[in-house]
């Protein structure tokens, strides 16, 4: 059974990685963010929200109210104007074909089914939306990743699979995959996908 981690505790936790490196590749998918409409999944306590782009209509959906509270305080103390939607990726309540890209930042490790979260990306994204992921993910080295796999039995306590294997889940739920970039040795991905056009 996962722990629950409040969002006091989880911005603690996260306060050194920020430092660390995190807040540069926040800001580093945030500028591959493209559209009118962009949706974040699992937004947290809204840590990518003083990066997001101006002038565009962003919804944040997260399953945890005590995570939204808190990013609705760091969205209004960053004077962006940004929409809050309590919501598990697998049931989001929006019509077919709505936003333009579709982004999140180290949270399909934390998804319970990630392939029905991408069934629902792929129905909410318009034809040719991007999907823009930064994940930690399963490495590839044969010790590396069982290191993970013993890992990830610790980790699951948490809530956190540090052994997916997001990529091919993506490619599974039928996204194109235009990029992908080895981040700290692969331990992270910057995944860039596509809702290939209906012929």
């Amino acid at each position: 059974m996962a722990l629950k981690i409040t969002a006091f505790i989880y911005d603690l936790l996260m306060s050194p990685l920020e430092k660390l490196g995190l807040q540069r590749l926040r800001r580093k998918i945030l500028n591959l963010v493209s559209g009118d409409k962009i949706l974040e999944i699992g937004a947290g306590t809204g840590l990518n929200i003083p990066v997001y782009p101006d002038g565009k209509e962003i919804v944040c959906i997260e399953p945890k109210f005590g995570m939204i509270k808190k990013a609705i305080k760091r969205a209004e103390k960053h004077e962006k104007k940004v929409y809050f939607v309590c919501s598990e990726v697998e049931t989001l309540p929006f019509k077919s074909e709505t936003f333009d890209v579709v982004f999140a930042t180290f949270v399909f490790c934390e998804v319970k089914d990630p392939e029905g979260g991408f069934n629902e990306i792929l129905r909410v994204l318009k034809s040719g939306g991007k999907l823009i992921l930064l994940e930690h993910v399963r490495p590839n080295g044969k010790i590396i990743s069982k290191v993970f796999d013993i890992g990830n039995k610790i980790t699951s306590i948490l809530g956190e699979n540090i052994n997916r294997q997001t990529v091919e889940l993506a490619v599974k739920s039928g996204f194109s995959i235009e990029k992908v970039e080895d981040i700290y040795d692969g331990i992270v991905k910057l995944i860039v996908g596509v809702k290939r056009a209906k012929v």
